[in-house]
């Protein structure tokens, strides 16, 4: 069979029109698809740019949702303490540091170094090395940590403290960037030994710390201490044979060749001279340094003013004999009262320096061991009545016992202002703990009582006779 040239030709050209068809839509389809494509990158870039991020040590972490909370009228944050904890390389644990409780309304955090702790409705924040070997240190925050859904919260300001952590959010990026200080450590360690610091920085964690405020202990090749920031500028020149970062005053405690000590500021410049055998903070609300030099102890403020002298044998208590007693600051008793012991006589003075209790007390605090077993009771050492902001002092006295004369202690309660609240007169004094809470007695004369319900008898029973006094008065007045 003949095909003409005509038919031939239609069908080419019909090949063609259809092959443009298929053109057009694989054209179409392509760009469909690469219409989508760029769709789906927008959205994913929307999606992201829109995305709130979190990145610990410059890696990105998925938190829960609720760990961090932005309130979006106001911006401000606050973080889940226990559930940002293991993020952080923390241990996170309810209740309040050594006294092993579930109260929902504390929570402390540790590492390996240091403990913090947290107290619902409170700006306070209470550090301690976990072996406790020295007092708590108590920093100040601007907002206090809230409860939402049964957890604690704090603001960043809290975290950073706390976790020794940097903390910063980008609104705009929507992200927040946290360093922790062992990620810091070993990237400018790896910076400062490139300058030619042989140690990079120092490895004393207290003086790690002072990384956080851009201070940056380091050693020379004489040996010597130094700090510069994060320039290499010298902020405190290096000739200092041992230096320790006071993190909670943004000072440091220094000590010269010839191992006498005194304080340096973060700025370099001499707060208080280096006179010193040692030298601790007890008080930085007050400004107060405790003191010691050729064997005996004082109290200095602020600019190396003397508030007591340096004579005595001992300044603060022994908490080890009161462990359960809750004490954080055994030099400054209730904010106020700061115990003195010289010639086996205890006495104290207030923070201004004011002599308050004459030293003529024998012991402070009831002790009859760590515990023991009075009167059928397992008991507690006592120092200290909370509530009352009591403090026990015994007392020695000469009795007669038929022929003899022997020794005898007898207790009495002051306030932290050396106000007499129980005369001198108590066989002993101590506490009971049950289910968690401390209830505090007494014994005189082979009676048990509660120190509690009898101070407060007393003292609505001086509000009965101040009534008693003022309407007499006020009658007396009217009927002339």
């Amino acid at each position: 069979m003949q095909i003409s040239s005509g038919n031939l030709s239609y069908q080419n050209n019909e090949k063609k029109e259809k092959d443009k068809k298929v053109s057009r839509i694989l054209l179409f389809g392509i760009v469909i698809v690469f219409i989508l494509i760029i769709a789906i990158i927008f959205t994913i870039m929307y999606i992201q740019k829109n995305t709130f991020r979190v990145y610990i040590d410059g890696k990105t972490v998925e938190l829960p949702t609720d760990t961090i909370i932005i309130d979006g009228t106001t911006g401000k944050i606050h973080v889940d303490i226990i559930g940002i904890a293991s993020y952080l390389g923390y241990d996170s644990h309810k209740g309040e540091f050594k006294l092993y409780t579930e109260d929902e309304n504390k929570c402390w955090v540790e590492c390996e170094d240091e403990t913090a702790s947290f107290f619902l409705n409170s700006t306070k924040i209470s550090k301690v090395v976990p072996d406790q070997t020295k007092d708590y240190e108590d920093y100040t925050i601007s907002d206090p940590v809230i409860s939402k859904n049964g957890k604690l919260y704090c603001t960043p300001e809290g975290i950073k403290v706390g976790f020794n952590v940097t903390f910063d959010y980008n609104a705009e990026a929507k992200n927040i960037q946290i360093y922790t200080l062992p990620y810091l450590v070993k990237n400018y360690s790896t910076q400062f030994k490139k300058l030619g610091y042989k140690d990079g920085i120092d490895d004393n964690f207290n003086n790690q710390k002072a990384i956080l405020y851009n201070l940056f202990v380091v050693k020379k090749e004489n040996n010597l201490y130094g700090v510069v920031n994060n320039k290499n500028e010298e902020i405190i020149s290096s000739k200092y044979s041992k230096m320790v970062f006071n993190e909670n005053a943004r000072e440091f405690y220094v000590t010269n060749t010839i191992n006498r000590k005194g304080i340096v500021t973060e700025n370099g410049t001499t707060k208080i001279n280096l006179l010193y055998d040692e030298i601790s903070m007890i008080d930085k609300n007050n400004g107060l340094y405790i003191v010691k030099s050729n064997g005996k102890y004082g109290v200095l403020g602020n600019t190396g003013n003397i508030v007591i002298h340096l004579e005595y044998e001992q300044i603060g208590v022994n908490v080890s004999l009161f462990p359960n007693n809750n004490i954080t600051n055994k030099y400054v008793l209730f904010e106020n009262a700061i115990p003195v012991y010289q010639n086996r006589k205890w006495g104290m003075f207030d923070v201004k320096g004011n002599l308050i209790l004459p030293l003529e007390y024998d012991t402070i605090g009831y002790s009859s061991g760590a515990t023991g077993n009075l009167s059928g009771k397992i008991v507690n050492n006592l120092l200290v009545v909370p509530s009352y902001k009591a403090i026990v002092f015994g007392k020695d006295f000469m009795v007669q016992d038929g022929n003899y004369t022997k020794k005898v202690k007898r207790y009495g309660i002051y306030d932290n202002k050396g106000n007499e609240l129980i005369v001198p007169a108590l066989d002993n004094a101590y506490f009971v703990v049950n289910a968690g809470v401390n209830t505090y007695y007494m014994e005189y004369l082979g009676n048990t009582l509660n120190i509690e319900d009898y101070l407060e008898a007393q003292i609505e029973k001086e509000k009965s006779q101040t009534n008693t006094t003022s309407n007499t008065l006020t009658n007396t007045t009217v009927n002339q």
